[in-house]
């Protein structure tokens, strides 16, 4: 019996890793809340996991089946439209460790979007921005670029592949070194180059033009790899999960992405080809 099988997991999602801590990684896919919303009831299977969730605790209270009740705590948040690896564990003391380091920053996130364009001005870099918060409609929360006063984000950035022909959309490799409200979806559109399927921060005629004309609804963000190290009696964990990247991805960049002929395998994780030094950049 699989020692995860009391847990009520949502439509779609999937454990990924274990380990006897407690902690273990799911992939959740895009359209599934990371937990219910105050005041809101969601449906049957939209949430990661059924059952009772408190804000204050950050955990789930799921009964495991013997007649007791046990705490699933969240370790880290995706949006509802972003799929991909997410952390939780079952353990109070080790989720509050591994919290405190996703705070400072000492996480390994690595993400894989599709954003507008053949190409970066400079194919590999760092981004970082001056990033404020604000109320959005329904009190949603909202942030944007800004000159000075906000809080900096920092991200690194790697362009992948072009899409087919002469589509214009290229898969980029995103790694947060902050964790910002909506920071890889405002630095992408900030720096020219917003993520297909982003109804916020996008490009409307963007989106209409390449994704929803061809068939596709998700926002195309997805939280690839995590990676994060810990003391667990009297030894340093290493744990590691990896969400690979969802079909829709290379749907929507086709068979002949690059160039002529088939794709090149990634020879290294999901993300796709190195680039080449002879790369020719379109913008």
């Amino acid at each position: 019996m699989d020692p995860l099988d009391w847990i009520p997991f949502g439509r779609g999602v999937r454990v990924l890793e274990r380990h006897v801590s407690g902690l273990f990684a799911v992939e959740k896919p895009e359209g599934i809340l990371a937990h219910p919303n105050p005041g809101e009831v969601a449906e049957k299977g939209e949430v990661l996991i059924g059952g009772n969730y408190s804000m204050e605790e950050e955990a789930f209270h799921v009964r495991d089946g013997v007649g007791g009740i046990r705490r699933v705590y969240l370790l880290n948040r995706l949006d509802s439209p972003t799929s991909g690896v997410l952390l939780l564990c079952l353990d109070a003391g080790v989720a509050t460790y591994v919290r405190d380091l996703f705070a400072k920053s000492q996480v390994s996130k690595k993400y894989l979007a599709l954003v507008r364009g053949r190409g970066l001005r400079t194919p590999r870099g760092t981004w970082q921005d001056q990033l404020v918060k604000s109320r959005g409609p329904g009190n949603s929360v909202r942030s944007a670029a800004a000159e000075s006063g906000g809080v900096t984000a920092v991200t690194l950035y790697q362009w992948e592949r072009a899409a087919a022909a002469t589509v214009p959309l290229s898969l980029v490799n995103l790694e947060p070194r902050t964790g910002r409200t909506h920071q890889l979806r405002v630095q992408t559109a900030q720096h020219g180059h917003p993520i297909l399927g982003d109804r916020t921060y996008g490009d409307f005629e963007f989106n209409k033009a390449v994704g929803s004309a061809r068939g596709f609804k998700r926002l195309f963000l997805h939280a690839y790899r995590t990676e994060v190290s810990f003391p667990w009696q009297g030894e340093t964990v290493k744990f590691s999960a990896t969400a690979p990247m969802p079909a829709e991805f290379e749907e929507a960049l086709g068979e002949d992405a690059g160039g002529g002929g088939k794709p090149d395998k990634p020879k290294t994780g999901p993300g796709g080809r190195q680039i080449s030094p002879r790369l020719r950049i379109r913008l």
